[in-house]
């Protein structure tokens, strides 16, 4: 999946390996940076008591075999939950903490009435959890009353989030006034931001207008209204702001209407923009050349890649500055639907026209990329060179330079080439990155004669960082070469265990008994310091326990990152230090995700790989670009595998586990089918789409698995391969040790037959 979201191989977010380089004093991350939910400042979470570790405070555990409501709960299957819960005995029902479970399911399905029921007095008698049943109480009083509770809980949060379900709760009850100032202050503070910053003030806007409207202020009510119709076009928000300019008379203008569809363009929603545009081109006001790009971005979009060519083609030809850039798009619409030679054509007729024309540098540097891709390594490397002339402090001067060095590889100067990757592995701050560079160089001196060399240099990165993907790469061309093959990793000395007498605080053992491990995880942040003070010496191992405990793995990684230093993942772990493998590659949710591997054909610990690199092992993560939880899907791609699954899609569900393990799974196994069981094809088709990575693997480029990875255009994607295929190995290990290792197959197939519906 194409997003931001981005984990290192030994890191976390774009930190790459140095995340985890050693420390001499061990600093835990800060637990704001665990991303736990909006708990908001009304109804604070109480600490928990330093000893013990746990207490008889807690309710007894429900009995094992009543576990199956549990796991419903885990995986958030809410309707699954509910019919089990209603099918035990009424005296195991009525237990507070069987109430409190029931209040969550009822809630999570839509049932705000009946949360607001089963919480009614809950906090009496679960006292455990009061501050948490008093502030879901609310809650669900703001959308099902009563409305006067839940503002008066809501309306003294500095969070947005908080502040909007204040002024709800106040417009239902009737206190309007005291509604819209709430409004005013939260849309000053919000309207400053960005992401969930934006979507709390279009809800904002959206009480806002209403309220306004109610009250006669209909200037404010249509200036909210405009704003929504145009910032929030694709959101819900945006089609009822839409609709009251309508019913209000002041529908919007010309040049209001272009900038919606502008926005829809943005955010995928085509057929609506197309209607608007469709409108503009029989209206005055706006003019004609700014619809024609709108129309032709819409059509490259959306990936009419004949119908975008047309386009800018058709734009290029009206006088004017934008006309290099229409040419440059005209031309990477050919590319991309499936043209190159005649894109690359282009490309150079526009450089050598424009000469020191932005969009000139840019068509000279895809032209070069394009035709590495094409295999034409050859023609590759001197329009390389040519770009590298012209623009020596160019945007792609790097690019250029790694992306010649590949071309110089592949035809008659290796030579050469191992010159330039040793130059950048020297430059390169990244280790995983630089080591990547060193076993190409090795492929250089290989080609260039120099099989010594080349032995060397790959023995060195197979040593060096182990189980990454230069060395699984180094490893197969040492076998192929029929030189020694050092150890996968460097074994430890044997340590025995001691393990730690670590045991869930009250609140977060309770809350896990029930499911709710989600909710459990941030519970454990204010037990960390304490954690750290009892266990001095063995911090992060006993955090990592305690985290281990739970079947959400969000903050276990976390903490891994910080605790755990890089040498010691660079050799085997003891079984005293396997902790700290574990706490970097956690398995969450495992029994379910190693039946949907089963069932679909997705070799074991692929999943979890995925999803270390995908979201970091948050289930609410959500990309720029709307990708969705664990597994980081498209609602679009999520919404397909859900129709050829025969199951139901609603995509607010996307998040939760159950769904978005099952379509995600699913879709990896998919790829994995349609690339003939090539791993690296299929992850990279993950991130990237398997159209794109068609593309890459046409007869007549050099298959060899390493240079092919080394010659993915998309630095995000080339990167993601490494991570994810260096990720899969070390859970293959923990799972069974060196034999479980998968060797990295050497070339990549290039028979690949990618289906015209393939996404």
């Amino acid at each position: 999946m194409r997003k931001a979201i981005a984990i290192g191989l030994y890191g976390l977010s774009m930190l790459g390996v140095g995340a985890c380089a050693d420390r001499n004093a061990r600093t835990l991350p800060s637990p704001v940076d665990a991303r736990a939910p909006d708990v908001g400042s009304a109804a604070p979470v109480a600490a928990f008591p330093a000893a013990p570790l746990a207490s008889a405070s807690v309710p007894a555990p429900v009995p094992a075999a009543k576990a199956e409501w549990i796991e419903a709960i885990r995986l958030e299957r809410w309707d699954e939950a509910q019919t089990l819960l209603d099918a035990l005995p009424e005296s195991d029902r009525n237990r507070p903490e069987l109430r409190y479970a029931r209040a969550r399911v009822a809630f999570e399905r839509g049932d705000a009435a009946k949360a607001v029921e089963y919480y009614a007095g809950l906090d009496k008698d679960l006292p455990i959890l009061a501050d948490d049943i008093v502030r879901r109480r609310a809650e669900a009083a703001s959308i099902a009353g009563p409305y006067a509770e839940a503002a008066a809980f809501f309306r003294s949060s500095p969070s947005p989030s908080d502040l909007y379900r204040a002024v709800v709760s106040l417009e239902k009850a009737g206190q309007l006034d005291e509604a819209k100032a709430i409004a005013d202050r939260a849309i000053a503070v919000v309207s400053k931001g960005k992401g969930k910053a934006k979507r709390d003030e279009a809800l904002l806007r959206a009480a806002r207008a209403r309220i306004a409207e109610a009250q006669g202020a209909v200037a404010v009510a249509i200036a909210d209204f405009r704003a929504l119709a145009i910032g929030a076009a694709g959101e819900p928000e945006g089609d009822v702001g839409l609709a009251a300019l309508s019913r209000l008379g002041k529908p919007l203008g010309p040049q209001d209407k272009l900038e919606r569809a502008q926005s829809l363009i943005r955010v995928g929603k085509t057929q609506a923009a197309v209607a608007i545009l469709d409108e503009l081109d029989k209206e005055k006001g706006v003019k004609a050349l700014d619809v024609q790009q709108a129309r032709a971005e819409l059509r490259l979009r959306s990936r009419d890649y004949a119908g975008a060519e047309k386009a800018y083609r058709a734009l290029s030809a009206v006088p004017g500055a934008h006309k290099p850039e229409a040419l440059y798009h005209a031309a990477m619409a050919l590319a991309r639907g499936g043209q190159p030679d005649a894109a690359i054509k282009r490309w150079l007729e526009l450089s050598a026209r424009y000469k020191k024309n932005t969009h000139a540098e840019r068509a000279l540097f895809q032209a070069a990329r394009y035709t590495l891709l094409r295999g034409r390594y050859a023609e590759a490397a001197p329009l390389y060179t040519r770009y590298l002339a012209m623009f020596p402090k160019g945007a792609f001067q790097s690019d250029a330079e790694y992306d010649q060095a590949l071309a110089l590889l592949s035809s008659t100067q290796p030579a050469i080439a191992r010159k330039k990757l040793s130059d950048l592995a020297a430059k390169e701050k990244k280790p995983d990155e630089a080591q990547r560079l060193r076993e190409l160089e090795g492929v250089a001196a290989f080609r260039a004669g120099d099989r010594d060399g080349a032995v060397r240099l790959w023995t060195q990165v197979a040593r060096a960082f182990p189980l990454s993907f230069g060395a699984l790469a180094a490893r197969g061309r040492l076998a192929a070469v029929g030189a020694p093959v050092p150890a996968l990793i460097e074994q430890p000395l044997p340590q025995l265990p001691n393990p730690l007498p670590v045991e869930l605080p009250d609140v977060p053992r309770l809350l896990v008994s029930l499911g709710l491990d989600a909710d459990a995880e941030p519970r454990l942040l204010a037990f960390e310091k304490d954690a750290a003070a009892r266990f001095a010496g063995r911090e992060g191992e006993a955090l990592c326990s305690l985290y281990g405990k739970l079947a959400h793995a969000r903050r276990r990684y976390r903490v891994g990152v910080a605790q755990v230093g890089l040498s010691q993942l660079m050799r085997a772990p003891s079984d005293a230090e396997r902790w700290t493998w574990e706490c970097l590659y956690p398995s969450p949710y495992i029994d379910e995700v190693k039946k949907l591997e089963a069932a679909h054909g997705v070799p074991s610990g692929l999943v979890h790989a995925l999803m270390r690199q995908e979201s970091a092992f948050d289930q609410a993560a959500l990309s720029p670009v709307h990708a969705v939880g664990l597994m980081q899907l498209m609602p679009g791609t999520a919404e397909k595998a859900a129709a050829e699954l025969s199951m139901e899609f609603d995509g607010s569900k996307l998040k939760s586990p159950y769904m978005n393990l099952r379509l995600g799974t699913y879709y990896i196994g998919k790829l994995v089918g349609m690339f003939q069981k090539n791993h690296v094809l299929a992850v990279a088709s993950y991130n990237a789409g398997p159209k794109a990575v068609g593309q890459w693997t046409k007869r007549g480029v050099d298959a060899d698995v390493d240079l092919w990875v080394a010659r993915i255009p998309y630095d995000e994607t080339r990167h993601y391969v490494a991570r994810v295929m260096g990720n899969f190995a070390r859970y293959q290990w923990l799972a069974g040790g060196d034999d479980a290792v998968t060797p990295l197959p050497m070339e990549v197939p290039l028979d690949v037959e990618v289906p015209p519906d393939a996404y």
